[in-house]
């Protein structure tokens, strides 16, 4: 279950676009981190909205229904644009490798006087397999 829950600074980021009450008389209205785990699970998973554990993270309806409700008020729009302005660069790589093809392979064309491309296989040299009789 290690990495299917969100760390405590990531759901403090994350925090102040959970819509509804931070807190009423009997404490909090719902548990917005508890969805976002769920969300995140069905994500890693690929798994249908039937298939989310329901000792972990209530009935599959809930959660399906506060989806859709986020994205019809722009919820998670909000939260990628938040996110994009800061990003976490912990798993980003960087590649600087450089491959050098010769420039006719780019579609240049050939000098004039050049060298010509040598074929790899002599001409007239008898290609069949020499294991068989």
């Amino acid at each position: 279950m290690e990495g299917e829950v969100l760390r405590d600074d990531q759901w403090e980021r994350l925090r102040e676009f959970v819509p509804g009450g931070r807190k009423g008389k009997r404490g909090p209205r719902s548990d917005g981190r508890r969805f976002f785990d769920a969300i995140l699970w069905l994500a890693r998973s690929g798994a249908r909205w039937r298939d989310l554990p329901e000792d972990r993270f209530g009935p599959y309806q809930t959660i399906k229904r506060r989806y859709y409700r986020w994205i019809e008020a722009g919820v998670f729009d909000r939260i990628f644009e938040s996110v994009a302005q800061d990003p976490d660069m912990e798993w980003l790589a960087i590649d600087a490798t450089v491959i050098r093809a010769q420039a006719q392979a780019g579609g240049a064309r050939r000098k004039k006087g050049g060298p010509k491309p040598r074929l790899s296989v002599a001409q007239g040299v008898d290609l069949a397999p020499k294991s068989m009789p």
